[in-house]
């Protein structure tokens, strides 16, 4: 009778197994983690970026040329930094800075009824309306459509064509409409809906050699932003980088990711897009070649020195770490079923570990029985309620806790001893 019993009994070895989580998919010794609102900080997740309320909505928009500075578009007319008001006509498409032979500083808006020289006392119109544009070379140099027209050199408010070296000129429309033109490693870059046009623009007057980059599918509109030395765009495919001569992929979208018609926005290396990820409205953002979900709402994006968004009413400012905000308080791991390496006989999860520091509540599944949820402090070992029966084990890991850190996961698991 003994000898039956311990014929139809499972015996079980124990085992602790310890796993780091990857953001990045599986690499060794380490399990694929969905992470909504963590991002990898070296040998540790950590929260990703809070945000902090600047108030009642403010619409920004950033100078770009000879210098970057924040403007406020308010009640028909721009606010510098240093609180000067300038009326314009709308509210830009672009805003440039240009510095005179003799000093100083000029503004120059663009929206799509004309280019605009700012002055306190009113708007002056220099030339004709477009939706993109670039200093470059001492020349203003706009895109509407599929024409490119420049001004006359180190006077971006005369573009009287031949008299002062102004001009344009209408590119081959197979490429569709001119998105965005970027001064870049001494040369002029159009980013078209169909590829990248690279134009030396030398001399007096101007002479054009054109090269044309193919791009592996179309272009974003409104997605190209100079960012850490490079040029970004998105493609369907996902986030590419232009160093001047190619373009490389900088980062995938994970499956279910929808990305929003907000145009994106750049601080410093990390490149912003709002989108929808499995139904929640959320901020894509990538960095180092990497990207991350952000549980925040962006009604609308801001760049600079600083990563500002809208959202229900509000302007904020993004912080280096902390809680979603907007009352989504959780930042949430969701790991894929592992069998953490072992055989694929059953097993018994009976208790978990988490090296690092905070609060977790930790529920595991397996594909047997019913999941279970513990609750407790990193560096302890939480015991579930009952044992999570399976082959594999996947988690979902929550944490309220804005210091919270993850090195690694150690499973508490009995396996299923071999019968021979």
């Amino acid at each position: 009778m003994i000898l039956e019993k311990e014929l139809l009994s499972p015996r079980f070895n124990r085992r602790s197994v310890r796993r780091t989580l990857s953001l990045f998919g599986e690499k060794r010794g380490a399990i694929f983690a969905e992470g909504l609102h963590f991002r990898d900080n070296g040998r540790e997740l950590v929260c990703a970026e809070g945000a902090r309320s600047l108030g009642p909505t403010k619409t920004l928009i950033l100078s770009q040329g000879h210098a970057e500075e924040e403007f406020e578009y308010r009640g028909g007319a721009l606010v510098s930094p240093a609180g000067e008001s300038y009326p314009v006509p709308a509210l830009p498409n672009a805003l440039f800075c240009f510095v005179p032979k003799e000093g100083g500083k000029e503004y120059f808006a663009l929206t799509e009824s004309g280019c605009y020289r700012l002055k306190k006392e009113g708007a002056e119109k220099v030339g004709e309306g477009g939706v993109c544009g670039a200093v470059h070379g001492e020349r203003l140099f706009l895109g509407n459509g599929s024409r490119l027209s420049w001004s006359a050199p180190l006077d971006p408010a005369d573009a009287t064509e031949g008299a002062r070296l102004a001009g344009h000129t209408d590119l081959p429309s197979a490429d569709g409409e001119i998105l965005a033109a970027i001064s870049f490693e001494d040369e002029l870059y159009l980013f078209r809906e169909g590829g990248i046009a690279r134009l030396g623009v030398r001399g007096d007057p101007l002479a054009f050699t054109a090269v044309h980059l193919p791009v592996p599918s179309g272009i974003v509109k409104g997605s190209v932003r100079k960012c850490g030395g490079k040029v970004f765009f998105l493609t369907q495919d996902g986030l590419y980088a232009f160093d001047g001569k190619k373009c490389s992929l900088a980062g995938t979208f994970p499956e279910g990711l929808e990305l929003a018609e907000t145009d994106p926005a750049v601080c410093g290396k990390k490149y912003f897009a709002a989108a929808t990820y499995r139904g929640e409205k959320c901020i894509w953002c990538a960095e180092d070649g990497r990207g991350r979900l952000i549980r925040a709402r962006a009604e609308k994006l801001f760049g600079g020195k600083k990563a500002k968004l809208i959202a229900e009413g509000e302007l904020f400012e993004l912080t280096e770490r902390g809680l979603p905000p907007m009352r989504r308080r959780e930042c949430v791991l969701r790991t894929e079923p592992t069998a953490l390496g072992l055989s694929p006989r059953n097993k018994y999860l009976d208790g978990i570990l988490i090296e690092g520091r905070g609060h977790f509540r930790v529920e595991a599944k397996g594909e047997r029985g019913l999941p279970r949820a513990v609750f407790g402090a990193a560096g302890k070992r939480l015991a579930f309620p009952l044992p999570v029966r399976g082959s594999e084990f996947s988690l979902e890991i929550k944490t309220i806790d804005e210091d919270a850190r993850i090195r690694a996961v150690v499973f508490d698991v009995r396996e299923e001893a071999a019968v021979w």
